[in-house]
């Protein structure tokens, strides 16, 4: 961040030049059933995105020719931010859930350098969710501790637990997302028949 005067006490700013949504590519849907195609997903987060500008959908990840993990996305889309903002101190940070965050302790799941270098040279912003403790994880993981001031907790002060595993299933189940997601996305759902034999 950059710090800035602000009556006259020193507070801590934020600069943030863009917001990338990156879906993963389709090899990974072996491991997780629910996904979609590539290109349907890719198509609900330009419709989400819209008009906003500054979130983005990034193709990058799911135009590669196979799968490719986390932290390799990271750098890539790194070094796309620094040519096109001419900055090369620009620095990704994944955005991700409290269920992800618990993640990084599945055997096998995650590599300790992935995890290092994610943490230690990315940072991440955490939303919580209902049930996860993201402070007691990041104090008991022993590397999300070491990097814990790269670590950024979204306190929300009202719980949202909307996500995209509620929505899929809410769909599944014959149920409506209006006013869950946006409505292009939603119009999109139901018109590809998205999620209904899941």
């Amino acid at each position: 961040g950059i710090n800035a005067e602000y009556g006259g006490c020193a507070r801590a700013v934020e600069l943030n030049l863009a917001g990338l949504i990156s879906p993963v590519h389709d090899e990974y849907r072996k491991h997780k059933k629910t996904l979609v195609k590539y290109a349907d997903r890719r198509a609900m987060v330009e419709l989400a995105c819209g008009e906003e500008g500054w979130i983005r959908c990034s193709s990058w990840e799911g135009n590669q020719a196979q799968w490719t993990p986390t932290r390799q996305v990271l750098e890539a889309l790194q070094e796309q931010a620094r040519e096109e903002f001419g900055d090369p101190g620009i620095t990704t940070t994944l955005v991700c859930g409290g269920d992800l965050l618990e993640s990084f302790s599945v055997p096998g799941l995650w590599r300790e350098d992935d995890i290092e270098s994610i943490v230690g040279r990315h940072g991440l912003v955490v939303i919580r969710r209902t049930g996860s403790d993201p402070d007691k994880y990041i104090f008991g993981h022993d590397t999300l501790y070491k990097y814990r001031t790269n670590i950024k907790i979204a306190y929300e002060p009202i719980s949202n637990d909307i996500s995209s595993t509620a929505v899929r299933r809410l769909v599944s189940r014959g149920l409506s997302v209006r006013y869950l997601i946006p409505d292009a996305v939603c119009d999109y759902v139901v018109s590809n028949g998205l999620y209904i034999s899941q």
